[in-house]
């Protein structure tokens, strides 16, 4: 009779080992990540509409935020104390609490006091979603410097050597570059690609703007507020151009 609650304790305790071991693996990931101590860098999300920055000083973490959502944007600062960050507000308004919560891809921010957090953003502003750790050379500053020492090569008519520096933007860093930066990327590797005689490449580039290419202006910015629409525009005009010397350089070869 003794042995009873012995053998309980064994079998409940079997049970929960395999209940554990049953988790799913993503879960599993997930739950290890979340432990993880936040690392300074940059973090950017999918298409490059936000941007959070982590520095450390001194042991002490700091964070700077911004994001783009349409024609609405926030900016916020501060300091982070373990999993949050606050952002002093102004003029004494509430501060607006963050919490960073590291997952194996980056860092997912969410907004702790969200009314709070609307004070730093515009109308439509949004800040909350995972942000991705960059890849090397795919940072908004080394992305700037990138496309400098193109241009600078472009203008020199060293078309080879401008090919090779901005070709791996455009195969490595796409995920993260914001709209209006990747159009204007796309547009400068295609017509480089035409001055190389690369014409079926410069196609390729430029196949995303394809369809809008063949349209009118008036139908390409239909739906587009009015503050984006020349913005985009302006893409799909240099993209119409570029595609029509490519097509025509492909037809010649």
């Amino acid at each position: 009779m003794a042995k009873t609650p012995i053998l309980k304790m064994a079998w409940l305790a079997c049970a929960a080992i395999a209940m554990l071991s049953a988790l799913p693996a993503q879960a599993a990931g997930q739950a290890a990540g979340a432990g993880k101590a936040l690392q300074a860098g940059e973090y950017i999300t999918d298409k490059g509409w936000g941007r959070l920055l982590i520095k450390e000083k001194n042991g002490a973490l700091t964070f700077s935020l911004e994001s783009t959502s349409g024609e609405d944007m926030c900016a916020l600062d501060g300091a982070i104390d373990a999993s949050q960050g606050v952002a002093k507000g102004s003029s004494g308004d509430p501060d607006c609490k963050v919490t960073f919560a590291s997952t194996p891809q980056g860092i997912d921010v969410s907004a702790a006091t969200p009314k709070e957090c609307k004070a730093f953003c515009g109308y439509n502003g949004d800040f909350e979603a995972l942000y991705v750790r960059v890849k090397e050379g795919c940072s908004r500053d080394e992305v700037d410097r990138t496309r400098t020492a193109f241009k600078r090569l472009y203008d020199g008519k060293n078309y080879q050597a401008a090919l090779t520096t901005l070709s791996p933007v455009v195969s490595n860093c796409l995920p993260v570059l914001e709209w209006e930066d990747e159009g204007a990327i796309r547009n400068d590797l295609a017509i480089t690609q035409y001055k190389n005689g690369q014409y079926a490449q410069c196609l390729s580039t430029l196949d995303k703007y394809a369809v809008d290419a063949g349209k009118d202006d008036d139908a390409v910015v239909d739906g587009w507020t009015p503050a984006l629409a020349d913005r985009y525009l302006a893409i799909v005009r240099a993209a119409r151009t570029n595609i029509s010397l490519c097509r025509t350089g492909a037809a010649r070869k």
